[in-house]
């Protein structure tokens, strides 16, 4: 089950993370499709003890590819591909504890036809203190390869967050820049072990360090964790019209409560956009001007400027979705969540083909009652901060605690991930319709009905519960 906002440190070593358990998914449905008039939600796919991590993407087949978290000792996390009626779901790679394991993040599909994604670990049976991989599959499940792993750790800093060269723990989707490189951060790791950006071709080679995040400054055992550029990014790059990369930070910064950042393909030119100010010292919600703690990477508006969600601080003091101005490096709110249209957004903004921005909140909305409640929404607001809509709650039917952004596969549709929740209990890959288009989807929790082809191996007995797996964007107390 998600936690539900416990206070901690808000250094990212303190945050909570989804405890992960057995990697089995539900397979073979037959799905059929009905549509009413007004918007639905439904089930593509009810994960049966395996929890989905991010987003998925779309292959060039048309279906949706995604991972799953760590299942037990023997397996590391799987690859998994769901058509969008949910009729077909196959396990396309189970990965294993001696090359790879902990997928936290979606996929990237690269412009040469291969998917890209990142684990936490290592190979954790073989090498002590792993650090995470990056690896590639084809979509049709052949030829995984782990193109890096990143150094192992020897030592940790004030926060406990490990120390090595190159970076630690990539939990954030990988981008392909113009020059067909991929880029990623990590949460942790560097020299200060406060996390590092970096870069490498698709086959592996020309790896390098872009950037390491600054040296703590604030006192042992301190909170909030201050530093002075920012601390565990935790979001998606993005290169802008610019050529620059945008990301933004967890935590740290002067304030403690993150930052959005710039910097070149090749490292240089790093530049701080926006310190989100210093949380209010008293409240349940702590409030601030701007918000804090993003757990999200930047969009971009196609208008000249950027997106982008925080998951605290605030007016109400449950996160804030912003704009910024690349040119003037400047960040201006444009809406002010409250728990009743949502609370604590940790999945990056869509831009909608109806040029209105998407996006969801893991927390708040409210029941069928009309009573506020805490299993997240789905909303969507104008580029200019009017107009913003809340578009559903969840009530854990069909999935509760949405994570990553949205997929928009027509005009009116979207897929998403749920962390929790749904018929199986360990979350879902939900369809939102405007139109009350609605899928039948595969809700049978693992159990066969005709015929039933892969979902993961591994036997309950070896259940490995760590922290650690699979992010859970718990903002502090929710």
């Amino acid at each position: 089950m998600l936690p539900m906002r416990s206070v901690e440190p808000r250094s990212f070593a303190s945050w909570s993370r989804l405890l992960s358990t057995v990697a089995i998914l539900s397979l073979s449905s037959t799905a059929a499709f009905g549509q009413s008039a007004t918007p639905a939600v439904s089930t593509v796919v009810a994960f049966s003890a395996s929890t989905p991590n991010g987003g998925v993407v779309r292959g060039p087949d048309g279906a949706y590819y995604g991972t799953t978290a760590s299942a037990s000792t023997v397996t590391g996390g799987l690859v998994f591909r769901v058509t969008p009626d949910g009729s077909s779901v196959s396990t396309l790679y189970q990965m294993q504890n001696n090359e790879s394991y902990g997928p936290a993040a979606g996929l990237l599909l690269g412009s040469d036809g291969l998917l890209y994604g990142t684990t936490t670990f290592g190979a954790v049976s073989v090498v002590a203190n792993t650090s995470g991989t990056v690896f590639r599959l084809k979509p049709d499940g052949t030829g995984f390869t782990v193109i890096r792993n990143f150094a192992a750790w020897s030592t940790q800093n004030d926060s406990l967050s490990p120390i090595n060269t190159d970076g630690a723990y990539p939990d954030a989707t990988l981008i392909e820049g113009t020059d067909g490189l991929l880029y990623g951060v990590t949460r942790a790791g560097g020299p200060n072990g406060t996390g590092a950006v970096f870069r490498l071709a698709k086959d592996g080679t020309s790896f390098k360090v872009l950037h390491t995040f600054g040296a703590i400054t604030s006192e042992k055992n301190a909170t909030p964790v201050t530093n002075l550029d920012g601390i565990a990014p935790l979001g998606s790059l993005v290169q802008y019209s610019d050529g620059f990369l945008y990301g933004t930070t967890s935590s740290g910064g002067v304030n403690g409560q993150g930052t959005v950042f710039r910097l070149g393909l090749d490292g240089a030119g790093f530049q701080l956009v926006h310190i989100f100010p210093a949380l209010a010292s008293s409240g349940s919600d702590p409030a601030n001007a701007s918000g804090a703690s993003p757990a999200a990477g930047l969009t971009d508006g196609k208008d000249g400027r950027l997106y982008g969600v925080a998951g605290e601080g605030g007016a109400n003091g449950v996160g804030t979705l912003f704009v910024v101005d690349p040119a003037a490096r400047l960040l201006t709110v444009l809406h002010d969540f409250a728990n009743a249209n949502g609370n604590g957004p940790t999945g990056a903004l869509i831009l909608g083909r109806d040029s209105k921005l998407y996006g969801t909140t893991t927390f708040g909305g409210t029941n069928s009652n009309g009573n506020e409640s805490n299993q997240g929404t789905i909303f969507s607001i104008n580029r200019d901060g009017t107009g913003f809509t809340k578009l559903h709650s969840f009530d854990n039917s069909q999935g509760s605690n949405p994570r990553g952004p949205l997929l928009q596969i027509s005009d009116t549709n979207f897929v998403g991930i749920n962390l929790n929740g749904g018929s199986c209990g360990s979350g879902t890959l939900y369809l939102y319709s405007g139109n009350g288009a609605t899928v039948e989807g595969n809700t049978r929790c693992g159990r066969k009905k005709n015929s039933n082809s892969g979902g993961g191996s591994t036997a309950p007995l070896v259940l490995l519960l760590l922290g650690g797996l699979g992010l859970a964007r718990a903002l502090g107390r929710r």
